[in-house]
């Protein structure tokens, strides 16, 4: 403060604009708004496969983050189930969800420079890790690359949606998950 006034007063305020062209920052919502259809049917399925009401289901998986919900499932599958088929093709699901979550977050958690052309632009990442250390990463985005990871994360949500109902037709999760069983 100078002269009992915040110095961004003195100085007036600024108001910085990002390099980012409308139509990439649609293809960033659209990853956004896919990964959260994503981890709802991963939620999904841990509410059949925790075997109560559906609220219940969805107070546990609320509560976890990406990871511990993709563990979480992949736990109580095997304990209900054991080591099976549904449980290898279960397994290659989530660790699917688990490269694409870390995409995402990477992403997410980017800062974005101008690209080579006005069709992309820079994603860039610094990390710094006990194990690494100082980390810096970019690569560039266009509207192809974000359309291909978006539909993706679309295809991995319906994969999803069909595993579930697969294991629904085999009796290995509640059909009616509205039902209060207890």
């Amino acid at each position: 403060m100078r002269h009992g006034r915040p110095v961004a007063l003195l100085l007036g305020m600024v108001r910085l604009q990002h390099p980012v062209p409308p139509k990439l920052l649609a293809q960033l919502g659209d990853m956004t708004v896919s990964f959260a259809l994503l981890e709802n049917q991963i939620q999904s399925l841990l509410g059949a496969l925790i075997r109560e009401h559906q609220r219940v289901g969805q107070i546990v998986s609320s509560q976890l983050s990406f990871a511990k919900l993709r563990a979480t499932v992949i736990s109580l599958y095997l304990d209900r189930h054991g080591d099976d088929d549904d449980f290898k093709a279960l397994r290659e699901l989530i660790n699917r969800a688990g490269k694409i979550e870390e995409e995402r977050n990477r992403l997410t958690h980017s800062i974005w420079g101008a690209g080579d052309n006005s069709d992309s632009i820079t994603q860039m990442k610094l990390t710094c890790r006990e194990k690494r250390g100082y980390h810096f990463e970019s690569a560039t985005w266009d509207e192809r690359k974000f359309i291909a990871l978006n539909e993706s994360i679309k295809e991995l949500a319906g994969t999803f949606s069909q595993f579930h109902i697969g294991l629904l037709q085999k009796g290995k999760l509640i059909n009616n998950p509205g039902a209060k069983i207890w």
